[in-house]
């Protein structure tokens, strides 16, 4: 029988994985038409990290993976606000997950959102809104992609787990 600090462990290094996770789908990207950022898969991992760990350690997971990718490819100036949107993102889409167990891929659609809505906003502060308009779409298919990946998979990872 598997004792409380075990269990506690476990989710540790199962956050960090998630986390390593996030930070190597972020790293496989394409730059945006803009020139400031970047597409990648990211946000499947940020979803992973939603559908196999509780609140706010996948939060911190997704956030985290996220922006360490961004320091590694030379965004540094995007890694406190990817670490804050990702990490948002993953909190709200996990609390409403876990209330509405069988809506889970239109949440996940609808909490992706905050993804080109976070960037807008900081791009729109930080280059322009015109410049940061251009990124919109891109971020959202980024987002919603990443999403409905990370959902689907996490969602039969944790029905896997479950079995065991």
């Amino acid at each position: 029988m598997e004792n409380k600090n075990d269990k506690k462990t476990k989710r540790l290094a199962l956050a960090g994985q998630l986390c390593g996770a996030t930070l190597l789908l972020t790293l496989l990207s394409i730059p945006l038409p803009s020139g400031y950022g970047y597409v990648n898969l990211g946000d499947a991992g940020v979803f992973l990290c939603v559908c196999l760990l509780p609140g706010g350690l996948g939060a911190l997971a997704a956030g985290v993976g996220a922006a360490l990718a961004d320091l590694i490819l030379g965004w540094a100036m995007y890694a406190p606000v990817t670490l804050l949107i990702k990490g948002l993102t993953a909190l709200l889409a996990g609390l409403a997950l876990r209330r509405a167990k069988k809506a889970g891929l239109p949440l996940s659609l609808l909490c992706c959102l905050l993804v080109p809505l976070g960037y807008f906003l900081y791009e729109t502060i930080l280059l322009t809104a015109p410049v940061a308009a251009v990124n919109v779409l891109p971020n959202a298919l980024q987002a919603a992609i990443g999403a409905a990946l990370g959902t689907l998979v996490g969602r039969h990872l944790q029905a896997l787990i479950k079995r065991k």
